[in-house]
């Protein structure tokens, strides 16, 4: 955003809270596109068999009109992302629609194939967060045996496949929840994840 348009916007977003009135676009828009998940997360009250999800067309839909709207990222929600068959469509068109995408996966269902299209798209447009909930024994009882070792599987191959790429600035995050089962581990988890380059 040039300085002039965050001008513009920061003051449409002053008088908007002045006047108690929207007056600026948001600067960005979430939406769900599963509540499918290949997990069952013990905080989670995600369903797992959601056959009513928006079409390709609705999600490209709502792309096109926020992108008029001037709004500039996009956050890919779940469920798990991954188990949409047509998310890598989903994301080319929102890169091609110049939108920023914050994507947040459990990493588990990241293959090579999945890295390598991952990889492909800009480091400057993709942020993703991996979630893992603290260390390896404990990320496991939240998510299941052997997830943690699965999801840390996922950042390697697409680093592998960034590397390859020449992508060596993207942005991986750790992103936890924090509950009963998990909060007396913290700040423990950022010591693994960290090795692994998120």
């Amino acid at each position: 955003m040039r300085p002039h348009q965050k001008l513009r916007r920061d003051a449409l977003m002053y008088l908007s809270r002045a006047l108690n009135r929207s007056l600026a676009p948001p600067d960005w828009v979430s939406v769900n596109l599963t509540l499918q998940c290949n997990l069952k997360c013990v905080m989670c009250t995600t369903c797992y068999d959601v056959p009513d999800e928006l079409s390709l067309a609705e999600i490209k839909g709502i792309l096109d009109q926020v992108a008029l709207w001037g709004v500039r990222i996009f956050n890919p929600l779940g469920g798990e992302p991954f188990m949409r068959g047509d998310l890598e469509e989903i994301l080319a068109h929102a890169i091609q629609k110049d939108f920023a995408i914050t994507l947040t996966t459990n990493g588990t269902l990241i293959n090579r194939r999945r890295a390598e299209m991952l990889a492909t798209l800009p480091p400057s447009a993709l942020h993703l967060n991996v979630s893992i909930d603290g260390p390896e024994a404990v990320h496991d009882r939240i998510r299941g045996e052997g997830m943690f070792r699965r999801a840390m599987l996922g950042v390697e191959r697409l680093r592998a496949a960034d590397e390859a790429a020449g992508n060596d600035r993207r942005k991986i995050l750790a992103n936890a929840i924090l509950h009963r089962q998990n909060v007396r581990d913290f700040p423990g988890p950022a010591r693994r994840p960290g090795r692994a380059g998120l």
